[in-house]
C-alpha cells in the first residue's frame, strides 16, 4: 500500500515528512540580495534553501543556553536578516489579495511605523529585559502556551524582528538615512527579544513557524483537551454552520478595522489533530483594543477585547493537501476554501486583555445573533469615525497600531508598559520619523521604493564583514 493510501484521501501529512518539498502556493520566486544565485520558492522548500545558505546554526534548533546569550554573532545577525527577508516575502505574497477598506493610507503608515520601531524599540526592549531578565522574556512567550485570547502570538512575536528590525532597517537603508554598519547593538537588542519570546512559546528549539513546516501547535495538551469540550458539532450548510461562519466573518472584519486594516487583530494557532483525525484551528479575533482611542465605539457596542473561535476542519472531506499557519498567524490551505469543511466550532469571550483565563467563557452558537449586532454596530461606528479623520490622523493612528501594538502585549505581561510610557515616552514619534512624513511622498517612495526594496527582499543589506558588534547610534554605556 502506498503512502497516500495509508493516509487516506487527505495527503497533508506528507508535508511533514523529511525530504518533502511542500506544495507551491503561488508562482512568484524570491531573489532577495543573493546575486548570482538560484531564486528561492515559497513554503517548505524555500525554508530549506534559506537555511542551507546560512553561515551559522542560528536557524536550526537552538538551546536555552543559546537563547540566553547576550547577543548574536555577526554571522548570526546576517543569517537572521537574510532569512527574515525571505520570510517576509513568503507571507506577503500569500496575503496579496486580502481585503482593505480603501479609507486608510496603509503604505504610508506602514513605512513610517517600520522606521519608528527601529529607532525607538531598542531602548524599550532593553529596559524590559533588564527589569525581568532574559528568563523573564522567555516566560512571556511561555504564557501563550496556556492562554487563548492573548496577543502574545505568532504575528506580534514575528513583528518584533521581521518588522521592527527587518523592515525598519530596510526602509531606513532605502531612504539613505542609515548605513549598513549602523545600529548593530540596537539590532541585537530587537532580535534577541524576538528570539527569546518565540523560543519560550514554541519550546522545540525553533523560533518561526516556517522552520517547522508551518506548524504553530503551541498550546499544551491539557489546554487543548479542556477547549475541545466546548465544541458544538454541525453539518456543513446547516443553520449552525451558517451562523458560526457568518460570525467569524463579521468579527474578523471588525478586528481588521479596529487595527487599521492590518493582521494584528487576528491570530491563528494550530493545526491540532484531534483523536478522530479532524484538525482544530484556534483563532483569536481582537475586536476591541482599549489602547486605541477610536475603540470607544467598540465599548459603546458592548464588544469584548477578544473572541476566540475554535474551528474544526474535516481534512478527509476536503482532501487536504497542505495546511500552513504562517508567521503572521494566518491559516492557508490547499484546496483554498476550507470554510465549507468546518464541521464543528465554539466561540469563547475574553472581556479585557487582562481577564484571567479562568474567566474566559463560551457563547452558544444559537445565541450569537446579539453578538453579531454589537459587532455590526461597532463596525459602522468605526467607518463613521474613520471617514471624519484627516489623512494625517489616519496615518498617525495607523503608525500607532504597528509601533505600539506590536510590542504592547509583551510590555503588558512584563509589567513595563507604564514605565515605557512615563520614562521612555513610548507614545512619542521620533523626530526624524516625524520629518520623514514629508519625505516618503517624494520620488514615489511609499508606492515604488518600498515595494521594490522591502517586499522584494532586495533592500535587506547585510552587516558588512568586520562590523563591530558594539557599534551603536543610540546606546551610551
Amino acid at each position: 500500500m502506498n503512502e497516500i493510501a495509508k493516509i487516506g484521501t487527505s495527503t497533508y501529512k506528507l508535508r511533514y515528512q523529511d525530504g518533502d518539498n511542500g506544495l507551491r502556493f503561488q508562482d512568484l520566486v524570491y531573489h532577495g540580495n543573493f546575486k548570482g544565485m538560484e531564486p528561492v520558492r515559497d513554503g517548505v522548500i524555500g525554508d530549506r534553501v534559506m537555511r542551507s545558505r546560512a553561515k551559522s546554526k542560528v536557524l536550526e534548533r537552538v538551546t536555552r543556553e543559546d537563547v540566553l546569550k547576550d547577543q548574536f554573532t555577526l554571522d548570526e545577525l546576517n543569517d537572521l536578516n537574510n532569512y527574515l527577508a525571505w520570510n517576509i516575502w513568503d507571507v506577503l505574497v500569500m496575503r496579496a489579495t486580502e481585503g482593505v477598506s480603501g479609507m486608510i493610507p496603509r503604505q504610508e503608515y506602514e513605512i513610517l511605523a517600520f522606521m519608528n520601531e527601529f529607532y525607538r524599540w531598542p531602548e524599550i526592549l532593553r529596559m524590559t529585559t533588564r527589569e525581568i531578565g532574559a528568563e523573564g522574556v522567555i516566560q512571556i512567550g511561555a504564557t501563550a502556551r496556556r492562554e487563548v485570547g492573548i496577543k502574545v502570538n505568532a504575528v506580534h512575536d514575528w513583528c518584533i524582528g521581521a518588522v521592527g528590525f527587518g523592515m525598519g532597517r530596510c526602509g531606513l537603508l532605502a531612504l539613505e538615512a542609515i548605513k549598513p554598519h549602523d545600529y548593530v547593538e540596537e539590532s541585537n537588542e530587537i532580535l534577541k527579544f524576538m528570539q527569546r519570546v518565540l523560543w519560550g512559546k514554541r519550546q522545540d528549539g525553533y523560533i518561526l513557524n516556517s522552520q517547522d513546516r508551518y506548524r504553530c501547535a503551541i498550546h499544551d495538551q491539557d489546554v487543548i483537551d479542556s477547549l475541545v469540550t466546548q465544541i458544538e458539532w454541525f453539518e456543513p450548510g446547516s443553520d449552525a454552520h451558517e451562523n458560526f461562519t457568518r460570525f467569524n466573518a463579521s468579527a474578523e472584519l471588525l478586528a481588521f478595522l479596529d487595527h487599521f486594516d492590518n493582521r494584528l487583530g487576528l491570530g491563528d494557532t494550530g493545526p491540532y489533530e484531534l483523536p478522530d483525525g479532524k484538525l482544530l484551528i484556534i483563532r483569536d479575533l481582537f475586536t476591541n483594543e482599549e489602547a486605541y482611542h477610536w475603540s470607544d465605539v467598540c465599548d459603546a457596542a458592548g464588544v469584548p477585547h477578544c473572541y476566540t473561535l475554535l474551528l474544526v476542519l474535516d481534512a478527509e472531506a476536503m482532501k487536504l493537501e497542505e495546511i500552513r499557519v504562517n508567521d503572521i498567524s494566518t491559516t492557508f490551505t490547499r484546496p483554498k476554501n476550507y470554510i465549507e469543511h468546518i464541521v464543528g466550532g465554539a466561540v469563547l469571550v475574553r472581556e479585557t486583555w487582562n481577564t484571567p483565563m479562568s474567566e474566559v467563557y463560551p457563547v452558544k452558537i444559537a445565541d450569537l445573533a446579539p453578538r453579531v449586532e454589537g459587532i455590526q454596530q461597532a463596525t459602522l461606528g468605526l467607518y463613521t469615525k474613520l471617514s471624519r479623520m484627516s489623512r494625517r490622523q489616519l496615518i498617525t493612528n495607523g503608525m500607532y497600531t504597528y509601533y505600539i501594538d506590536m510590542i504592547l502585549p509583551h510590555l503588558r505581561l512584563a509589567g513595563t508598559y507604564e514605565k515605557a510610557c512615563k520614562d521612555y515616552d513610548f507614545w512619542e514619534i521620533d523626530q526624524r520619523v516625524a520629518n520623514y512624513y514629508y519625505e516618503i511622498n517624494k520620488r514615489g517612495f511609499a508606492q515604488t521604493v518600498v515595494p521594490q526594496k522591502i517586499f522584494s527582499g532586495e533592500g535587506y543589506l547585510p552587516f558588512p564583514e568586520g562590523t563591530d558588534l558594539g557599534r551603536s547610534k543610540y546606546f551610551w554605556g
